[in-house]
């Protein structure tokens, strides 16, 4: 039988080498096989993913059966706290394919196998092992579709949109399943417990529990960033970026309708991107989608967060005003809110079309979460959109001058004792480098790591330098 190829391995990433190492193909190969009388299996395709690798089985059963198997990246010093991160992930992932399956007509993966422990029953990591989506993704034909045939697949995206509107909790974090006596119980927990801070950068971190509001919701993300910004990087030039989370902290009640909410919270894909849309026919007018794959982080939101457009008919930051893409995305945006409200309209018939009305109005709401979800890199290219939608500007150079202006204004004012301190600490900062250098003052440490460093050094400054005035000024050094 034949085994994943060393050729396979072949990749810059360490995390991949790595999980290539723990990982039992054959034992993974004879759980992905079961009970179906296979006399042999043939590794097909590596895909080397952003937090999983991902291979393709084909199973010599008479049937020529091809499955997916995934496993998670193991990287080098897991720790325990990781490692079951991972195993939630699964299990919340696993759960959510089977709910959606059973109570809508969604078209998702079957999933015939997965184990959440961390050894993976032997096979050396958690895994999952899923039916075959048929056909190709979207991603590889999306751009050569002409207006007819993106309007047949948006009308299908609209439909699954819908179905998983429908599917309505009476909290905000990660759907999860447990056995009973009497059956399934479906439940929602945290977020925090498949976005463990070890493994995601940019997850809010600190939010161990479930929300049934989705103003505390983003409020506590947004209040997370804040610390994040105040406590990493001790030391560095960051009044902007605490000014800018100050600023997203301050949008959320103008943004957020939540009377969306009062049936619940929908069920939303963790990733809604081409690649992740398998198509057949698409070399007739009438391309049809045969899964959604990919079901990894997938929670409840707030409806507001939910009614965004599909990614694939957004404009992406960084393009320039005459990107040639962008008359496309204004036509199929128009397409998507007319098929929303036609859909609509069949199940909420003379209502007033709430969802598509939060579709229409989405931009707000897509610029606000993008910059708070992740603040250090897609964050910084909305800066100028972001200003231009909600202070009115008209042109970059206006909004550029008016976030400026914010700037000032803020940290002379209602943010003046915060910039103050985290001016003092440039100050102790730039006088420990001088001192002790930047090979042990690094730009990465926390405010708590900076006074452990600098308490064991403390005979080395002068009793009235920056360092000493710092300590002196008895700031709150919790991180």
């Amino acid at each position: 039988m034949e085994t994943p190829s060393d050729r396979s391995c072949e990749h810059e990433d360490p995390r991949l080498q790595h999980t290539m190492g723990i990982v039992n193909w054959d034992a993974l190969a004879a759980v992905a096989c079961g009970d179906s009388q296979a006399q042999s299996f043939t590794w097909g395709e590596l895909i080397n993913g952003g937090y999983n690798v991902v291979r393709f089985l084909k199973i010599n059963n008479g049937m020529d059966t091809e499955v997916v198997v995934r496993v998670p990246y193991q990287p080098l010093g897991l720790t325990d706290v990781a490692a079951e991160t991972l195993g939630h992930r699964i299990a919340s992932e696993v759960a959510s394919m089977q709910y959606v399956s059973l109570h809508t007509q969604i078209p998702v993966p079957r999933v015939i196998a997965h184990n959440t422990e961390r050894d993976g029953g032997g096979v050396g990591c958690p895994y999952m092992v899923m039916s075959k989506g048929e056909g190709i993704p979207l991603v590889m034909v999306w751009n050569d579709m002409d207006d007819t045939k993106r309007e047949a697949i948006l009308r299908q995206v609209v439909e699954i949109l819908l179905q998983l509107s429908s599917l309505r909790f009476d909290s905000i974090g990660a759907l999860f399943k447990r056995d009973t006596a009497s059956g399934p119980e479906w439940y929602i927990a945290p977020s925090a417990k498949i976005l463990s801070d070890e493994v995601f950068t940019y997850s809010p971190e600190g939010m161990a529990r479930t929300f049934t509001n989705a103003f505390d919701y983003w409020i506590a993300y947004a209040s997370r960033n804040m610390q994040r910004v105040d406590a990493k990087h001790f030391g560095c030039m960051k009044s902007l970026n605490y000014s800018l989370a100050w600023l997203h902290r301050s949008l959320i009640p103008s943004i957020y309708d939540t009377s969306l909410d009062a049936k619940g919270f929908p069920l939303i894909h963790g990733d809604f991107h081409l690649q992740n849309i398998m198509v057949i026919d698409t070399d007739t007018p009438s391309p049809r989608i045969t899964a959604i794959v990919d079901w990894e982080f997938t929670s409840t939101v707030p409806t507001s967060s939910f009614a965004q457009y599909p990614f694939f008919i957004i404009d992406h930051p960084i393009w320039e005003d005459d990107h040639p893409l962008k008359p496309r995305n204004v036509r199929d945006q128009a397409t998507f809110v007319r098929l929303m409200r036609e859909a609509e309209g069949k199940t909420d018939v003379g209502g007033s079309l709430p969802l598509s009305h939060a579709f229409e109005t989405c931009q707000g709401v897509y610029l606000f979460k993008q910059s708070v979800v992740d603040p250090f890199f897609i964050g910084p290219q909305l800066h100028t959109p972001l200003f231009k939608h909600f202070f009115g500007k008209t042109d970059t150079e206006a909004a550029y001058n008016y976030a400026f202006d914010l700037e000032s204004s803020l940290t002379s004012g209602i943010l003046k004792n915060k910039m103050e301190q985290l001016k003092h600490e440039t100050a102790a900062r730039t006088e420990a480098v001088d001192v002790l250098g930047d090979e042990l003052i690094t730009k990465q440490l926390t405010r708590s790591q900076f006074r452990a460093i600098i308490d064991q050094h403390l005979d080395k400054f002068a009793i009235g330098g920056e360092v000493n005035r710092w300590i002196a000024a008895n700031y709150n050094i919790i991180d």
